[in-house]
């Protein structure tokens, strides 16, 4: 059963990531074999993609956190996919690709280039269908609102701060946090290293994959939209050295935000711990959600498994 789980999680959040990426090619501009092209997002960094020629192989470079140990098999063929379709874009708008007879993709380890894959063209000139073994569609449709059900999980539960926690560190998010394969394939290439990211990168990054479109309001706030309906989301980061749990001060300015904001529902996500209070907030603002460190895990598995 946990084996079949596990394949549709990789199945939705891939379909998502490969969507988001071929949409976020066709906006991108191009100037020449070694020209890159960036855009700005929500979740972070858009990566940027180099292409180059050389005697008979195409050398394209995502600007992709790649782990230490390498592309696991899911990165791999994203990537791969990914590099196909770069080609395929500039080929239709004239770029001459004649005499290619292999296609190298590479991402970034450590600020150095690390090798993720190899396509052989079995035809000359004639780019392939890379198979993802994924449907190619997948938005948030109006009867289908991940977010609609965050309350109904485990998401409620708190738990008390520890006294053994120190009170001015917090080990980093994602060494708490349990990503699938698909999951960590699609924040890597949108450019975030799970083994390094924040929390606002965490949460923004999930909103996307799970097919939210999400827009910043210029504060430091954003709102996701989708489903038919639209979410406030706030990011509490936690500082190193200040204290680990969230401070009245940051819930009362979340709630004036979402008071402003005049959507369906609020989100706070934090990396800092949750106090006792969330329980009376979320009483008192049935629409609200404060995801706070204990809450993280269920609110990945959630947009997981959704």
């Amino acid at each position: 059963m946990e084996t079949v789980i596990g394949g549709i999680v990789v199945v939705v959040v891939l379909a998502a990531v490969v969507v988001f990426l071929l949409l976020r090619d066709r906006q991108r501009t191009n100037a020449g074999d070694a020209a890159t092209g960036e855009v700005t997002g929500l979740a972070g960094r858009r990566p940027s993609a180099d292409f180059h020629i050389v005697s008979n192989e195409a050398l394209v470079t995502f600007d992709v956190p790649l782990p230490l140990e390498g592309a696991d098999p899911v990165l791999r063929d994203l990537l791969l996919h990914q590099a196909v379709e770069l080609m395929r874009d500039r080929k239709a708008r004239g770029q001459p690709l004649e005499g290619i007879e292999v296609i190298r993709v590479f991402g970034m380890r450590a600020g150095s280039r690390g090798e993720v894959g190899v396509l052989e063209l079995t035809e000359l000139n004639e780019l392939p269908e890379v198979a993802v073994p994924i449907p190619l569609a997948r938005t948030v449709a109006e009867d289908h609102d991940p977010l609609r059900s965050i309350g109904e999980t485990d998401i409620k539960k708190i738990m008390p701060l520890s006294d053994a926690t120190a009170l001015d560190q917090l080990a980093p998010i994602g060494s708490d946090i349990r990503l699938t394969a698909g999951i960590a394939a699609g924040l890597r290439s949108m450019g975030i290293d799970p083994d390094a990211m924040s929390v606002d990168e965490l949460g923004l990054g999930l909103l996307e994959l799970a097919g939210y479109q999400v827009s910043g309001r210029g504060d430091g706030t954003y709102v996701a939209s989708g489903g038919g309906s639209s979410s406030f989301v706030y990011f509490v980061v936690h500082d190193a050295g200040s204290y680990p749990e969230l401070e009245a001060s940051a819930m009362s300015e979340f709630l004036v935000g979402y008071a402003g904001a005049r959507t369906d529902r609020g989100l706070l996500i934090t990396d800092k711990y949750g106090p006792y209070a969330v329980y009376e907030k979320e009483r008192s603002n049935p629409n609200c959600r404060f995801i706070t460190r204990e809450r993280l895990q269920a609110f990945v598995d959630s947009i997981a498994l959704s």
